[in-house]
């Protein structure tokens, strides 16, 4: 019987169905290979190691979450709606934040999306430096924020109950607190299990560009020192 021929675009399909239908940790060899239907062995031949199979699952997932985003303008809007979408796609791939989180990608698709997400801090006139760890911090909210969100808020949801539902409970057991030992926690009962995900996202998002954009003005502001863009750069 001839041995059954693979790409690794097959490969990598299979991979993601894995992922969507085992999560992350359920992402091994032996399970992409059981998913075609072929022995681990056959997929080293196509990928030395599981990393290097991840990171190209990673580059195809960058590809599907940039293909629809539309840039939104000016360089802060384009920050704030391209991290809004980023979130949106990531949320709707389980554990995709999961892969993703601390690689430094260099496929052709994780290229092309650094280079269109760059474009807008470099718009805003910031150093060299300050582009790097601005949109590496944007990055990494994002990516924190996703794995954050996806995991169970406790116990109870991990039983089934539903998120809604585990923060209708929280906040009435902290309305229930005694206000003279926890004052704080039963004044913010309410705000502190907000369900509104996307809100909670922007407030952080906002600040953090907010910060830039102040960076962005003393660069342009006649104080600013050549010295200081010199460092920066």
């Amino acid at each position: 019987m001839k041995k059954r021929a693979l790409t690794r675009d097959e490969i990598v399909r299979a991979a993601e169905h894995v992922l969507e239908k085992s999560g992350y940790d359920g992402l091994t060899i032996r399970n992409v290979a059981a998913r075609l239907g072929v022995k681990s062995a056959s997929l080293y031949w196509h990928f030395a190691t599981k990393e290097e199979l991840e990171d190209a699952l990673a580059d195809e997932l960058l590809a599907r979450i940039s293909a629809d985003y539309v840039e939104a303008g000016e360089w802060k809007d384009n920050i704030r709606q391209g991290s809004l979408h980023m979130m949106r796609r990531l949320m709707s791939i389980r554990d995709s934040s999961r892969l993703l989180a601390g690689r430094l990608l260099t496929g052709p698709n994780a290229l092309r999306w650094m280079e269109r997400c760059l474009k807008p801090f470099l718009e805003a006139g910031l150093g060299k430096r300050e582009i790097a760890y601005a949109s590496h911090a944007i990055n990494v909210y994002i990516q924190g924020f996703v794995i954050f969100r996806s995991a169970p808020l406790s116990a109870v949801e991990s039983k089934g109950s539903s998120k809604a539902a585990v923060l209708g409970a929280t906040r009435k057991k902290f309305q229930r607190l005694s206000p003279a030992t926890f004052p704080n926690v039963v004044a913010l009962a309410d705000a502190l299990t907000d369900a509104d995900i996307e809100a909670r996202f922007l407030f952080g998002l906002d600040c953090l560009i907010a910060g830039m954009t102040q960076q962005a003005d003393a660069k342009t502001s006649p104080t600013h020192s050549p010295a200081s863009e010199r460092h920066s750069d």
